[in-house]
Formats: structure tokens, sequence, C-alpha cells
């Protein structure tokens, strides 16, 4: 007698539907995700669920799922109308930012040291060469960006640490609307310190973990340092 269930599990197109549906809500996630880290979306602007659903080309369902993470991660604020924004700035959010950002990047910085290979340094060193130079005119700021978020994420996945990756990947996208006022820094005369990213990888390949983390806190600082003194 034939067994009911088998036909239903020798279908392959019914087994790979879930991991499809997956992989969408995954890179609507992504992508809403980069932007508002790279600082594309400014302070207090409201994120309307149909405009990004056609901005994207997809349906609702996974743009609503995005919406839900980021506002579970800060990045994003729930409004009484049920819509979201991206959360206002203020001088006591920016300061709490701030030192959490150069508290816990740091550190994770030092315990993801002893952890990086040959391979991984190597990619840094890729990273960090292409940061500078595209940060040098101004249509490679967006470049910048997305280099320089892989740069740190590189290092910051090899602490073996996924609660302190989540925290950093919240603080992130909090801070994406403070990027947002200095991204025209990027490439002028105020323009951060690129040898900082050379410097980190430098102390990695060294083995002086206490100064990569040194270098990281003062990377992460520049931007909101330059807030302060706008201020």
């Amino acid at each position: 007698m034939k067994n009911p269930d088998a036909s239903r599990t020798s279908d392959p197109l019914e087994a790979f539907q879930p991991i499809v549906r997956q992989s969408v809500n995954e890179a609507v996630y992504q992508a809403l995700s980069n932007k508002l880290m790279h600082g594309e979306y400014r302070a207090g602007q409201v994120l309307g669920i149909q405009y990004l659903a056609d901005a994207l080309g997809t349906s609702t369902m996974p743009v609503r799922e995005a919406l839900r993470r980021l506002v579970a991660q800060q990045g994003l604020e729930p409004l009484p109308n049920g819509t979201t924004r991206v959360p206002l700035i203020t001088e006591a959010r920016l300061h709490d930012i701030r030192r959490a950002r150069v508290l816990i990047e740091g550190m994770v910085t030092e315990w993801a040291g002893p952890h990086l290979g040959s391979k991984a340094l190597a990619q840094l060193e890729q990273l960090a060469r292409e940061i500078t130079q595209a940060r040098r005119t101004p249509k490679g700021v967006a470049s910048s960006l997305e280099k320089n978020r892989l740069f740190h994420f590189t290092i910051y996945g090899a602490a073996q640490s996924p609660v302190m990756l989540a925290l950093i990947e919240s603080l992130w996208l909090q801070s994406g609307a403070y990027l947002r006022e200095t991204r025209e820094l990027l490439h002028t005369k105020e323009q951060p310190a690129d040898q900082l990213h050379e410097s980190t990888v430098k102390a990695l390949r060294a083995g002086d973990f206490g100064k990569a983390r040194q270098y990281i806190q003062e990377d992460v600082s520049w931007v909101f340092d330059r807030l302060d003194l706008a201020n």
C-alpha cells in the first residue's frame, strides 16, 4: 500500500518553498538594515510599508517582518498609527550610543584578535585600502560606507559572541541617523583618519590586541566627535 506521506515529501518544489520565503524575508531585512546603518534615512523619517514594498519589488509581508525586527533592534520606533519611523536625534541619545559603541566594539575587537587568521587579515587589509580609495570622491561615499561595515563586522564576527554581535548590530542601526549628518565630511578636509583601519590590521597581525582595540575605539569615536563639534 502506498504511503500518502511519501508522495507529499517526494515533491522537490514543495520542499524548497520555505527556503525561498525565508530568503526573501532575509533579503528585505538586509536591504533595509544596510540603508539604516549607512544613514540613508533621516531622523524622524516615516517608512511606509507599501512604499517600501514597491521600492523593493516585493509584497508587504516581508517588509512588515523586516520592520518588526528593526523595531525590536531599536533601529526604528513604532508610531501610534501603525507606521514606523527613524528615531529622532537627541543629545542624550547621541552620547549614550557613542559610549556604548566605543566600549563594546573596542572590547569585542580585543576578543576577536586571537581568532583572526591570515585569510581574514588579508581581507581586512584589502578592505582598508578600498575604504581609503573610495572616500576620496563624493561618488565613493556610499561604497566606502558598505566596505567600512564589512571591515568592522569581519572583526566583530571573529569574536565568536553572538550576543555581543547582536548588540553591535543594534547600535549601528541606531547610529544611522547620526551618520547621515556627517556623510558629507567623508570626502573633505574633515575626513576621518583612514590610517586607523590599516593600523588596526597591523596591530592584529602583531598580536597587540589592546592596541587594535584602541584604534577601533578612535575610529568609532570620529563620527560622534564631529557631531559634538557641530553642536
